[in-house]
């Protein structure tokens, strides 16, 4: 009986894998930051995009929200798009300062925090997103850090 060398199995087990990443390539994407007034509405559009087997993927129009006007309640609104079976998870901003009071809105589909802006701060939250029925029933969806600044 004669064996396959295992260099020969390393290089097809070497090109499935390559050949199963080009199917689902990352698009890479820069950072991007959004200014809201004081007083205002800050609008922050959350994408997140199902593959069939591969899971979703989460992304924001703006990583930074940079909020000015201190000594003003400004509000900050997350707005989910693309796949609508998505929801925000029960903490679907994470956001752990006074500065904030965070709710969800829209049957799950928004989440609002209002920020008293009472001082400078730099802030990270989480954006926790889940998918609670599906053909594949329910699952999770990788969360997202980003940042809020108040100038």
């Amino acid at each position: 009986m004669h064996k396959a060398p295992s260099s020969a199995f390393a290089i097809v087990a070497c090109s499935l894998l390559a050949g199963c990443a080009a199917m689902h390539p990352q698009v890479p994407r820069e950072s991007a930051q959004r200014t809201c007034e004081a007083g205002g509405n800050c609008a922050i559009d959350v994408r997140v995009a199902c593959a069939r087997f591969t899971g979703c993927e989460l992304s924001i129009d703006a990583d930074l929200v940079l909020v000015k006007g201190r000594g003003t309640r400004t509000d900050i609104v997350w707005r989910l798009t693309g796949d609508t079976a998505t929801r925000f998870a029960i903490h679907g901003i994470g956001l752990d300062s006074s500065e904030f009071e965070c709710t969800p809105r829209a049957e799950g589909r928004e989440y609002a925090c209002s920020d008293r802006h009472s001082d400078f701060g730099v802030f990270k939250y989480r954006v926790n997103v889940t998918v609670p029925e599906g053909a594949f029933g329910p699952r999770g969806v990788p969360s997202l850090d980003a940042w809020i600044v108040n100038d």
